[in-house]
């Protein structure tokens, strides 16, 4: 559990500041590694046991009467695999433009791969920036891999991938400005736990 010498809304707070978990430790003595895995690990406990558990891949969400438009996005990916190939889950974090959490999602995909948990992560990434119809979007993954191709650095060779490929970028060309970028994984560490999380609901 967090300390007593700073409150967890308080670590909530910091952590939506800096994001850069290393940064936010030099800056702030008092704020630890451990503090932050913990408090964490706290708030996805936080969520009921009834909350529902996808199986299999994402689908395209459908937008409910009087959704919120949000018009810029950060949203954070991640996929995990367990033995890559073995029980794989996914996690998606999405941000407004001041980095306040609006969302946070994790699934179970059944079993994959690292690269394809990676990219069913993104493809639910986009189908969420599309729900809440946003004009801006910046992605953010530590999938080197992900971010190569996407970017045309890399071709996509891999027959597991491609169709995933395929339908990644119909999904990115509905939203009207999207970048994605490189983070290291302790940048990403809100979309990992969830991508941990979507596996550990299935074992």
């Amino acid at each position: 559990m967090v300390t007593k010498n700073i409150s967890s809304r308080k670590l909530v707070m910091l952590i939506s500041k800096y994001l850069d978990i290393e940064k936010l430790i030099e800056e702030n003595p008092s704020v630890t590694r451990k503090m932050i895995d913990d408090l964490f690990l706290e708030i996805l406990k936080t969520k009921t046991e009834t909350d529902p558990v996808d199986i299999g891949l994402p689908r395209q969400d459908i937008p409910q009467h009087g959704q919120k438009c949000i018009s810029e996005l950060i949203i954070h990916t991640d996929g995990a695999s367990r033995g890559n190939p073995g029980k794989a889950g996914i996690g998606v974090a999405i941000f407004n433009e001041d980095y306040q959490l609006v969302e946070d999602v994790c699934r179970f995909i059944g079993k994959a791969t690292n690269n394809v948990a990676e990219y069913q992560a993104m493809i639910l990434a986009a189908q969420k920036a599309i729900v809440y119809r946003a004009k801006k979007v910046i992605f953010k993954t530590d999938s080197e891999l992900l971010v190569r191709q996407l970017n045309g650095v890399y071709r996509v060779k891999s027959s597991n991938i491609l169709s995933l490929y395929g339908d990644l970028v119909t999904l990115l060309n509905k939203i009207p400005i999207w970048k994605i970028q490189h983070v290291r994984r302790e940048e990403n560490i809100i979309a990992d736990a969830l991508a941990n999380r979507g596996i550990d609901s299935m074992i």
